[in-house]
């Protein structure tokens, strides 16, 4: 192996070590798709669809699942597979740059990767960005070097539609029974996912459905909470701001820098420019101009990491102390994305927590999580408030408490039947709940009346009232 390539996985591997050993699941679904895949490790079988993997595709569960199996640890088992997804993926990178702008180019790719917060962060957490990320590159890589089939056979498997890539196999070989094979191959998979979901759930686009659903619900509240107008500017500019975040602010401008010359002037690899940037351009058109879609900075991990590949062209036309200033800032700042949220709560740190380099929960659902970790017994039945954060999932999922014995208001389908096999003696109530204010002292819940045991910042935990207790 080269040794800049071995350079570039040692600083990935090093800035990976302390987010993958002392992080939380929180971001990209991790708790919510660990879960699942434990639920599937107890008995493995084909998956029925949306009524099991809900809106998240079969092969990273069933590879969580796996390895669940033979590691026994679900968060060790997550965790290593992003890992090496994550490593996996600079790697990648660095193939299709040398293969497209050359070695200096690769070197300079795969280490802008490496100090990617974002990147960091999904390699370092049950969350599925660094897996599909290594996915996407290795049938890149494939279709690259004209090996169509595996390429197709890789990207349907990870179930990553992208009809871009037949486009750039016809550029490229001026093949269209190819390109069209391709396709064909690659839509395979997903066309057997619809079926399954037809079959089970009664529904071919459920999942499709649920997200579509999902991002209309986050679009509405971001135009109610910022006006139409603002909304519609802010993601305007989202893709490009954002990937100014991923890649790190310096070498994000250098690769957008790099990525505008390389596709004005149609040079070597200008089709990769359009293969990353067409998809942001659509969803930009429906988050600015439809309002039914909210972007999100995990979503432009793809067109960051494919704009990396051009970043040399920026950075060697800048002088030897910008070139060093300019790395610097980039390992500069996941550390500094990482102080602005770890172990802290307000503003900055609310903002900083979706990028930084290491998985974290506010500082109040962590001590919650780790009380009622210390202090349930094991035939209390907790009654758990849902949140419009979502914090009530990285909650349950930090305190390891067993899932049937949570009775949790965000999940509705058996929310009753758990209510009447049940009866709480455990409460916990987070900020923007909906059963009711965290902040007060006792609440009454259908007839049962709870006193507060202990507060914390985000979420307060109860415990039901000694007899004589009356509310005030």
């Amino acid at each position: 192996m080269k040794r800049p390539l071995l350079a570039a996985l040692g600083i990935a591997l090093a800035a990976r070590a302390a987010p993958i050993l002392f992080g939380y699941e929180h971001y990209g679904d991790a708790p919510v798709r660990i879960e699942l895949a434990e639920r599937w490790a107890q008995d493995p079988h084909l998956w029925r669809g949306y009524l099991e993997a809900w809106q998240y595709g079969p092969l990273h569960l069933t590879l969580i699942g796996g390895l669940v199996r033979l590691l026994g640890d679900r968060v060790v088992a997550a965790r290593l597979l992003s890992l090496a997804g994550g490593l996996l993926g600079v790697w990648l990178l660095y193939r299709v740059a040398e293969r497209e702008r050359g070695r200096d180019a690769a070197f300079w790719a795969a280490v802008a990767l490496a100090f990617s917060p974002l990147h960091i962060q999904a390699s370092a957490t049950g969350a599925s960005e660094a897996v599909f990320l290594a996915l996407f590159l290795g049938a890149l890589l494939l279709a690259l070097r004209e090996q169509v089939i595996l390429s197709a056979i890789l990207l349907g498997a990870a179930g990553l539609v992208r009809p871009l890539f037949g486009a750039l196999l016809w550029l490229r070989q001026r093949n269209l029974a190819r390109s069209v094979a391709f396709c064909a191959v690659a839509a395979a998979p997903a066309l057997f996912w619809l079926w399954v979901n037809a079959r089970f759930a009664g529904d071919a686009l459920a999942p499709l459905r649920h997200i579509d659903r999902d991002h209309a619900m986050l679009a509405r509240m971001a135009a109610d909470s910022f006006g139409s107008l603002r909304a519609r500017l802010q993601h305007l500019v989202y893709w490009p701001l954002a990937v100014c975040l991923v890649a790190t602010p310096a070498f994000g401008l250098l690769g957008l820098w790099g990525s505008v010359r390389a596709l004005r002037r149609l040079e070597p690899g200008w089709d990769l420019v359009a293969l990353a940037w067409l998809p942001a351009a659509n969803f930009t058109f429906r988050a600015a101009i439809l309002l039914d879609f909210r972007p999100m900075a995990r979503f432009t991990l793809v067109a960051a990491s494919l704009s990396l590949v051009f970043a040399h062209d920026a950075l060697a036309r800048l002088r030897r102390p910008g070139r060093a200033l300019a790395v610097a800032a980039a390992a500069a700042t996941p550390l500094a994305l990482a102080l602005m949220c770890w172990n802290r709560t307000g503003a900055i740190a609310e903002w900083a927590r979706p990028i930084a380099p290491i998985g974290s929960l506010p500082p109040g659902i962590v001590e919650a999580a780790r009380w009622v970790k210390a202090n349930a017994r094991s035939d209390d039945a907790i009654l758990l408030d849902g949140s419009t954060y979502y914090l009530d999932i990285p909650l349950a999922f930090a305190s390891g408490i067993p899932e049937e014995q949570w009775i949790r208001s965000a999940w509705k389908g058996d929310f009753e039947q758990r209510l009447a096999r049940k009866t709480p003696t455990l409460a916990v109530l987070v900020v923007r709940g909906s059963l009711g204010d965290f902040t007060r002292e006792r609440f009454d819940f259908r007839g049962l009346l709870f006193c507060a045991a202990q507060r914390f910042t985000y979420a307060t935990v109860y415990r039901s009232c000694a007899p004589g207790h009356t509310t005030r």
